[in-house]
Formats: C-alpha cells, structure tokens, sequence
C-alpha cells in the first residue's frame, strides 16, 4: 500500500468515525442554531463552495490543454453548473433577498437538493466512462453548453415555483422526493467510488484516490443532510462542514490531474531529457558531449594550477567478431559487463564515459607525472583478466589503451581526444596492450585513412588478385587442393599481403563486396584449370564473420556456382571457430550450405573457444590445425599434444585434417606420424599466382 492509499484509507476511517461519534452523541451535540448565525456560517460555506467550483472550472479551461482528457473537461463544466445552483441555494436561504418558498418548501433546499443530484449523477456518468484526451477545440462548447443548461434549469424551477400548483406541495410530498433523491444521490456516490476503485484497481495514482476521499465526504454530507431536521440546526451545519471537504478534497484531485502530475511529468520528460544528453542510455556512462565539457573544465583548472592531465581511451578487441557471431544483444550485454567493470575499479566514475560503439574514456586530471597514467592503463588491462560470465558461458575479451597528455599531447579537447585515439589503434596492432602517444603515429593514422580510401577504388579497378597455395595429401603425396589468398596490387604500394588491409575491410563493410569477389575468382580460376586439363582439385576459400551471417548466404553461393559452372563438390568453405559461438544459427547455416554439396572445414583450429560438446553437431568434414602449434612441433612441449590430441579426436569423429604453416621435413614426418591427411606450407611452396601454380604443378607432377 503506497502513501497515497494510506491517506485515503487514513481520510475514509476519519469521515466513518466522526459520523459515528455524531451520531452516538447526537443529544449532547444538538443545538438550534440562531437564524443570523446560521446564515453567516451558511452563507461563508457556500461561498467558498461557489468559489472551489469556479477554481475548478479555471483549472479545466487554463492549465496544460495538451494534456485535457474527457474527464477532466466534464467534471471542470459538470460543477460550473453545481456552482451555479450552490449560489442560488445561498441566496435563496431565509434572510436573504430572493427568499422564496414553494408550498411549506422553500425554493433554497430545492435549489440544495438539484445540486447534490446534479453533483453526484453527473460524476457517477463521468467516471464510468474511458477516459480519454479531447482537443483543446472542445471547451468552449462543453462549458457553455454546461452553463447554459444549468440556468435553464435553474430558471425553470424557480418559474415553477411561481405557479399555482406549486403551492400543493406538503411536508410529506416534499419528504417523500428527499428521501428519494437522497437514495439516489448516495448510490451515486457509493458507485462513483467503487467504480473507480474497481477501473483503477492496478495502479491508483494520488490525484484518483484524492477524487476518492472528496467522493467519501459527499456521501456522508448527503447522508447527515437526510438526518438533519431542520436548516438551522447543528446537523445540518456537520453536513454543511462535509461538503465543504468534499468540494476541498475535489478541488485538490483536479488540481493533481491538472497542474501537479502534469507538471511533474513535465519535470520528469525534461530531467529524463537532460539525462540522455549527456549520459548513454545502454550503460548508463556519461556520454561524449558530457566528456567535451568535463575535459574542457579540466584543461582549464590544469592550466591554471600547472598541472598534468591525461586522456585514456580504451576500446575492446575483437568486439566487432564478438558482436557479428553473437549478435547485437549480447553485445550490448558485454558493453554493460565492461562499464560496470570499469565503473567499480574507477577511483571517481563520473570519470569513465562511454564514447560510443565499444570505445570508453577515463579522464586523470591532477597529475604530476605521466608514470601515474601509465599505471592507471595497466590496472585497466588486468580487469579484464578475469573472464565475464554471460549467459551461462564465460568469455575472454582484453581492451587496447591510447593515452594522451596535456600539455604536452595538446591544448584543447579535439586534439587530446584525436592524439588518445591516434595512440589506441597503434596499441590495436597488437591488441591487450597500451601506448601513449607520440608525434610519428599521425603518419601511421594518416597512412590508415588514405588506404581505406584507396580500397574503394581498388575494389572498382578490381587492383585484386589470388594467390593459391596447395594442399598435399601426405599420404600418397599428391596435391588434392588449393587455398585461395588475396593479394592486393596497390598502385604506389605494389603487392600488400591481406593483414595490411583485411582488418580494415572487416571494420568498414567492404569485405562483402571483396569476399564475393574472391569467391567468384577463386571458381572461375579452378573451371578453367579443370577446363586445360588438370585433375579436378578442392578449392579452398576463406568466408569472414560478415560473410558468414550475410543474408541468404547459400542462395548467394549458389549463384556464384551456377554464374561460374564449377561443381560444388570442389569448393570447400572455410570458417573459424568464432563463427559458431552462436550454436543455433551456425548449424542452421553451416546445413544449409552443405545442401549445396560444397565441402565445411574450420579453420585455425585450436585458437577459438568453439565447444566439442557442439562441434559433432556441426555438419563439417575437415579441422584446420592453425601455424602457431605446427610451427614448434618437433620441439618436444605442448604444441606436439596438441596436434595429437587434434589429430585423434578427428579421426573419432571422422573428420580430415589439415595443418597449416609447414616448413620442414622434420613436421611432415610427426603430422604422418600422426596420421594427419594434408597439409601446407612453405616446405611445399609459397602462395604463388594461378599462371605459377600451373606451372608448378605440371612439374611436380612430372617430377613424382
């Protein structure tokens, strides 16, 4: 129960017990009230009675018309006409000039009894209905027409009053219609309230429950109307009292409804507004245009004060691969992992923002040497030692650090920010470490743009070619397949191997284009060895992250095949493990492709986090043991159990094997030792054109 409901129950118990002890005491407290005194205090509560009803209908027709609903507009013109006859109530009492009596009745408690009637209908009728927002277009015919009808009426009854036939009207006829009238008008009420309890009975906001408590006080007003045997007595003063905290309490709800909530929610839109420009709203970090401002402040109070300040941006490696394999979502659950991370181990968070994508910053102002920063990027790095725990899985990420000083690195805040991120793609070279900046990494920037640059226009001069390196069955020694590389013949550049430029592929989406590319090269050139006379042999090509979670991947594959007229039995697709980190989709692509009849191997095998459980669930037919465990192989070490333990587990599992980077016959002698199937590497040749690899494999088959 929140406090809004305790103070209704609170109110509802106040109204209950003093009519209870009213009426319990009702001999003691019974007092004829002299006429003049009865009508001042009579005349004062109505009144303020008058004047509440016009507050009413003011706040209906003024305030926050955006936000005007039905029942607000009905219930502000509903007591423009209870005001109306409150006023004729009081200026027709006895004493006053318009004094008027109809048969032993006079004209007042007539006037009394419309409005109650009036009152407690008309609110029954507007709460029962949907509320809902109405155009601002539509107050003036709701409240003139209100008006209108309550001086007619009130008009016609005091006409009515005038006639002949009025006059017949006895003390029991007249006690007959009040009871009547009081019957209806406390069912009225009785339902108003349940109806609202019922219709909001999830969620009751203050200014409802204060609606309530008017509606509460109504009743009980009726109810010591009824039991009041004459105007100039003290029950009909309580009941006089009860009105007015009823229209007290009323006015207060509409005044909830109109100004305050409105006003308040006006408030809360403006505060959450104010929040977002300049926090992030995924992990709740300051933002960017909070950092410019902050470092700003910073740069200003180190000017004066002589001191040092730095600038450390971090970004998260691989992130891109991580947010590709597993999706969006558990990105964004990985970016909330690292900023609570980050917000703990900070001294002050206000110091950590969140620059965007998977990039943060932390600002160290106050410094009097650099070593302190230096340090601070360490501790950094080794948050990130232990694992995150996401769905039930743990998971490795390391971050890259660039730092910046002032004044040293910069005097203003573009040229920190540009200096700190400078300094953090030179430490991303190597990944999981940090490098501060200095004046030669622009080159390297510089240098990093302009290829970007020139890639577009590689793509549409098509500046790429392939080369092809074999792969050897090491049992009967002959070359069963090739693996497609690209090369890129840049302009002023001459030939660039792909880890100069497949990163940047990776990150700007031109990997699309250029995967389809090699594909479509890579078949072309197998159909027309195939075509001169060569024994038909597996092509091998390389599909990025991108590649493999494209739209309709087989479909485009396929057209790829049927465009090129190479069979689908000589292509083999390699994946890495990071791929199939997202188990559903994996299998549902990796078998849609294998449908094609294409060949599925994985490739750097051993390096990824890929699961065994999972791994025999995947439809592939060959494992890829990376260079970095061939490389030492016959040093003795774990390297050699490895590649054993590899070897084994794919011959259980009845899959072939390949390992990759091998350079000397002592290697060759361990994988057939082994019983690993092919192999290649530089002991065979290096990755040579399509005219060479012709060549050469026209001699080493002439040789054998």
């Amino acid at each position: 129960m929140n406090r809004a409901e305790k103070t209704t129950l609170f109110t509802a118990l106040i109204a209950v017990i003093s009519f209870m002890l009213i009426q319990l005491f009702h001999g003691e407290l019974y007092r004829p009230i002299p006429q003049a005194v009865n009508l001042f205090l009579h005349s004062a509560m109505e009144l303020l009675n008058f004047a509440i009803s016009f507050t009413i209908l003011v706040l209906g027709w003024l305030f926050f018309i955006k936000s005007l609903s039905r029942q607000r507009l009905y219930t502000a013109a509903l007591f423009s006409m209870v005001g109306i006859f409150d006023m004729l109530h009081a200026l027709t009492m006895e004493g006053m000039p318009f004094y008027h009596e109809v048969g032993t009745v006079s004209l007042s408690l007539v006037y009394a009894v419309s409005a109650q009637l009036i009152g407690s209908l008309g609110l029954f009728l507007i709460f029962r209905a949907d509320d809902r927002p109405v155009p601002s277009a539509s107050r003036q015919p709701v409240f003139l027409s209100a008006i209108c009808c309550g001086l007619l009426l009130a008009v016609l009854l005091y006409s009515i009053s005038k006639w002949p036939v009025a006059q017949l009207f006895s003390d029991t006829s007249w006690n007959v219609l009040q009871i009547f009238a009081t019957v209806l008008i406390l069912t009225a009420y009785g339902a108003s309230i349940g109806t609202l309890l019922y219709r909001n009975r999830n969620d009751r906001p203050q200014a409802l429950l204060t609606v309530v408590q008017s509606l509460i006080f109504f009743l009980f007003a009726s109810l010591q109307f009824c039991l009041s045997s004459s105007i100039h007595d003290t029950d009909m003063l309580v009941g006089h009292l009860y009105k007015l905290a009823g229209y007290y309490y009323l006015m207060k709800g509409i005044y909830y409804v109109t100004i305050e909530e409105p006003f308040k929610e006006q408030e809360r839109s403006e505060a959450r507004i104010n929040y977002l420009a300049y926090h992030d709203e995924l992990t709740g970090l300051s933002n960017r245009r909070l950092l410019t401002e902050r470092l700003h402040d910073e740069i200003q109070r180190a000017q004066q004060n002589g001191n040092r300040l730095a600038v450390l941006l971090m970004d998260i490696d691989r992130f891109k691969t991580i947010n590709d394999a597993l999706g969006h979502t558990f990105g964004d659950q990985m970016l909330l992992a690292v900023s609570h991370r980050l917000r703990e181990a900070a001294a002050m968070p206000e110091r950590v923002f969140r620059m965007g994508g998977d990039e943060f910053v932390l600002l160290l102002p106050d410094l009097t040497e650099t070593l302190a920063a230096k340090e601070q990027a360490q501790l950094l790095m080794r948050l990130f030692d232990k694992p995150f725990l996401l769905d039930q899985a743990e998971y490795h990420v390391t971050i890259s650090v660039g730092i910046s000083f002032y004044p040293e690195d910069g005097q203003s805040v573009d040229i920190l920010m540009k200096n700190a991120d400078t300094a953090m793609y030179n430490a991303k070279i190597h990944r999981n470490e940090f490098a501060t900046y200095v004046p030669r990494m622009n080159v390297k920037a510089h240098d990093r743009l302009r290829l970007e640059s020139d890639l577009h226009r590689a793509l549409e001069e098509e500046q790429f070619a392939l080369a092809y390196q074999p792969l050897v069955n090491l049992a009967t020694n002959k070359v069963v397949g090739v693996e497609a590389l690209v090369r890129w013949h840049h302009p002023q550049r001459g030939l660039l191997p792909p880890g100069e430029f497949i990163s940047l592929t990776e990150e700007n989406g031109l990997i699309l284009p250029l995967g389809e590319w090699v594909l479509r090269a890579a078949c072309l050139q197998n159909k027309a060895w195939q075509d001169a006379g060569l024994p038909p042999m597996m092509m091998s090509v390389n599909l990025s992250m991108r590649q493999f979670r494209q739209h309709q991947l087989a479909d485009r594959i396929k057209s790829i095949l049927d465009q090129t007229g190479m069979h689908a039995k000589y292509l083999e697709l390699e994946i890495t493990e990071s791929m199939t980190s997202d188990v559903e989709f994996a299998t549902e692509t990796l078998t849609s492709l294998k449908k094609l009849g294409v060949q599925i191997s994985i490739d750097d095998f051993g390096t990824g986090y890929s699961s065994l459980v999972y791994l025999k669930r995947f439809p592939i037919d060959k494992l890829k043991i990376d260079r970095s465990f061939v490389t030492d192989l016959t040093k003795g070490g774990s390297d050699a159990a490895i590649v054993t333990t590899i070897t084994s587990m794919a011959k259980n599992l009845k899959l072939r094997v390949t390992a990759e980077g091998v350079e000397n016959a002592e290697q060759i002698r361990f994988l057939r030792e082994r019983q690993c199937e092919e192999a290649q590497g530089y002991y065979f040749t290096k990755p040579i054109p399509a005219g060479l690899f012709e060549n050469w494999y026209k001699h080493r088959s002439h040789s054998a």
